[in-house]
């Protein structure tokens, strides 16, 4: 049976069955974008923190915009090409637009790729640095819980492969024994058989996985552990149904005081629970057989470092005695090392520390206080004299801003400035003052002023996806930072210092958490559109020859998606990156 309206439009509706099916579609789309972007709206209105403004730069978002848009306009001409039955221009046309898919998902990637390696650190007093981490000899980001161990409990129902393999890389030549024995259950039939492995203190080899190894011992251990819970079990379980069936039948009439009570019962139960503890006693069902659920071993003092998105630390503070508790419920004790961050700091934010304080009602003075504290408490460091610095430069700057919004749009009727400095303007120092700052200082003969830091501020090229620490942390032969051109200072921030830390990913807050989810989404709506425009121009030449209108009409259903598309985006751009 051949389906209707394919090509044609029906009369009643002048529509095909295509293009009513892409218009309700369409309307399913708006649905969901409309509640993300109502999200992001009253997330920003009763936002508990500072909310990211501006954050993100604007040039490949501009960029992407006028990409988009021109995609959307080829579209169009692709689709009036194949009205006119001109196949090679709708080949140009389409394959630009695809072309303008491509770029604008590249520069998507380059974007997220700046946010997921940028990392941000708020210490307990609630100031925010901004930056880049240094990395290890892996080349992974240089943030580790570090703790020297004196002992490592494994849970043999949960411990994972992975963590394993970190702890057993991380004790290298240590040495390992075992805190008590280790015994296991073998299981033969209804007997059991307790069968040592390994005595207390007895040396345990780290290395590969031939008998006596630690995944040796453990693979056994968890096998026997498996294996024993469940005869433990099921002895319970038959001495519970048993004591069920002799409360219910009651027999003897041991159980007069309950017989005439339900299951639900309180006094049931207990009577239940008694004789079921009294079957299992017995031994009618199998013994009760030992089963311990975690393998200890001893370590002398080994450096294990471990990635903070696996585990919780008690105590971060180097040198007191700390746990590290993994997901996978592997203890580490032992004495907590140096876990601090080492950041080469790109920006500074106050503003959640002076939101904390007007809230507890802090007069200027008290914040001004507070935020010297946190200068002072950095220690002496060259970074931190740095920092300090560029702190002193942005206070005079700001002053100097005030003055001038002040000058130009001079006072309301109260007396007031119209115009005074925004917080982000007063509390946070960017990554772009820090290098104006920097090259200021460097040059005795030139003042700070407003014009001097304009000429010194890096434009929207140098800085296209974020801070540029390529140029200005440029790195030398060696693979180090050249100290003589470096505008980001270097600082050690103490694990027991920071509160929250995080790369600029969905955990970072709200303001991430909804960008990624909108931004994720569009991409994902980029690339499946991308690929039916792609079907038609790479397979529809058949589709052509057959019925040029029949092509047509499908391009045109393609056409209005990446409209819409383009759309979303155009209510992206200024809410995330001008807003």
């Amino acid at each position: 049976m051949e389906i209707p309206y394919i090509v044609n439009a029906r009369k009643d509706t002048g529509l095909n069955n295509s293009k009513i099916a892409i218009w309700l579609f369409l309307a399913s789309e708006v649905m969901l974008f409309g509640g993300l972007f109502s999200s992001y709206i009253f997330l920003r209105i009763y936002a508990d923190y500072p909310w990211p403004e501006r954050a993100l730069p604007v040039l490949p978002g501009l960029v992407n915009t006028f990409i988009l848009i021109a995609s959307s306009v080829t579209v169009v001409f692709a689709w009036a090409s194949l009205k006119l039955l001109q196949w090679r221009k709708f080949v140009g046309y389409m394959s630009f637009t695809l072309v303008c898919a491509v770029v604008f998902m590249v520069l998507k990637g380059f974007e997220y790729n700046a946010k997921l390696h940028h990392q941000s650190i708020q210490y307990n007093d609630w100031t925010s640095i901004e930056g880049h981490t240094h990395y290890d000899e892996n080349k992974k980001a240089d943030n580790y819980y570090t703790i020297n161990a004196t002992s490592v409990a494994f849970d043999l129902g949960s411990y994972y492969e992975p963590y394993l393999d970190t702890i057993i890389d991380s004790i290298g030549n240590s040495k390992v024994t075992a805190k008590s024995s280790i015994v296991i259950n073998d299981f033969d039939g209804d007997k059991v058989m307790r069968i040592p492995l390994v005595k207390q203190g007895e040396g345990i080899n780290l290395e590969g996985d031939d008998e006596g190894s630690l995944r040796y011992i453990l693979e056994l251990a968890k096998e026997s552990f498996i294996e024993s819970r469940r005869h433990n079990e099921q002895v319970r379980e038959s001495a519970l149904r048993k004591a069920w069936a002799n409360v219910k039948g009651n027999d003897d009439f041991r159980f007069n005081a309950v017989d005439e009570l339900t299951q639900y019962d309180k006094a049931k139960k207990e009577a239940a629970t008694e004789e079921a503890a009294a079957i299992v006693e017995s031994g009618v069902y199998g013994t009760i057989v030992p089963n311990a659920g975690a393998l200890e071993v001893v370590v002398d003092g080994a450096e294990i470092k471990i990635t903070p998105s696996w585990g919780k630390m008690s105590v971060a503070k180097q040198g007191e005695k700390s746990m590290l508790k993994l997901k996978d419920q592997t203890v580490i004790r032992g004495i907590a090392g140096d876990s601090g961050i080492s950041i080469d700091v790109d920006a500074v934010d106050h503003r959640h520390l002076v939101m904390k304080a007007r809230d507890r009602n802090y007069s200027q003075e008290k914040i001004d206080e507070m935020i010297e504290d946190w200068y002072k408490s950095l220690g002496d460091s060259k970074g931190a004299e740095k920092l300090r610095e560029h702190w002193v430069s942005h206070k005079k700057w700001r002053e100097l801003w005030a003055t001038y919004l002040k000058d130009e749009y001079g006072p309301n009727e109260d007396g007031e400035p119209k115009r005074v400095p925004t917080d982000v303007e007063w509390y946070r120092v960017t990554w772009k003052h820090m290098v104006a700052y920097e090259q200021i200082s460097r040059d005795k003969d030139i003042e700070l002023s407003l014009d001097t830091v304009k000429q010194f501020t890096p434009g929207m090229v140098a800085g296209f996806v974020g801070a540029n620490h390529g140029k200005y942390n440029p790195v030398g032969d060696d693979g180090k930072v050249k100290e003589s051109e470096r505008h980001f200072p270097v600082i050690h921030v103490a694990r027991e210092d920071i509160r929250f830390e995080s790369v600029f990913s969905p955990k970072m807050n709200n303001y991430y958490a909804i960008y990624f989810t909108v931004t994720g989404l569009h991409g994902l709506h980029v690339i499946g559109g991308a690929l039916v425009l792609g079907y038609y121009l790479f397979f529809g030449y058949g589709m052509y020859k057959e019925n040029p209108e029949w092509l047509a009409n499908r391009v045109e259903v393609g056409g209005l998606f990446w409209h819409f598309v383009d759309l979303v985006w155009i209510f992206v751009f200024p809410i995330f990156y001008l807003m």
